[in-house]
């Protein structure tokens, strides 16, 4: 009976085994993206300024004496304990970033999106994963710096969107993400 009371208003049974209708720019998705309030410029400079004094931090506690320890080995043989530190140094900061990666992807908040109350969300508000937080938005992007003669301007496009309305850098529209407050 419910049925025909449907058909006869013109409306359709909601059918919960049907594919979601497309309902253009004005979708569920696309609400949820456009409710959450963007994160100002200046925070989101502030955190990139902020993580990467946070991965100088972490190695130089042993890149420095590795470099001092290095030159007293004269010029022509490199002094072991030095290159040790140095290589420790290294493992250090991949150790870091790695670390920062796990949380971008399961809180989308490295450290210092987190200590400036910001966040990146994918399309649903929701965090962004491993493969658009991390792979996308920071691996993608390098890859693309590494091109000879294109790589020189990804980093100024990248730079420079963030001042076109919607507030999003190329590595944002890459992964499909954007930079909230939380």
């Amino acid at each position: 009976m419910e049925g025909n009371t449907a058909r006869n208003l013109g409306a359709q049974p909601l059918n919960p085994y049907a594919a979601p209708a497309d309902q253009g720019s004005t979708g569920a998705a696309q609400r949820q993206f456009n409710n959450d309030a963007l994160a100002t410029r200046g925070s989101r400079l502030g955190a990139v300024m902020l993580d990467g004094l946070l991965a100088a931090l972490a190695m130089l506690p042993l890149m420095i004496p590795g470099i001092l320890v290095s030159k007293t080995g004269g010029d022509t043989e490199p002094n072991l304990a030095g290159v040790a530190l140095m290589a420790a140094s290294g493992l250090t900061l991949l150790c870091f970033q790695a670390y920062q990666w796990y949380l971008v992807a399961t809180t989308g908040q490295s450290l210092a999106k987190r200590w400036l109350n910001i966040r990146i969300v994918n399309s649903f508000g929701d965090p962004p994963g491993f493969v658009h937080g991390v792979l996308l938005r920071s691996w993608a992007l390098a890859l693309l710096g590494m091109i000879p003669f294109v790589g020189s301007f990804v980093g100024i496009v990248d730079s420079v969107m963030i001042f076109g309305a919607e507030q999003r850098c190329l590595h944002d529209v890459i992964a499909g993400t954007r930079v909230v407050q939380s």
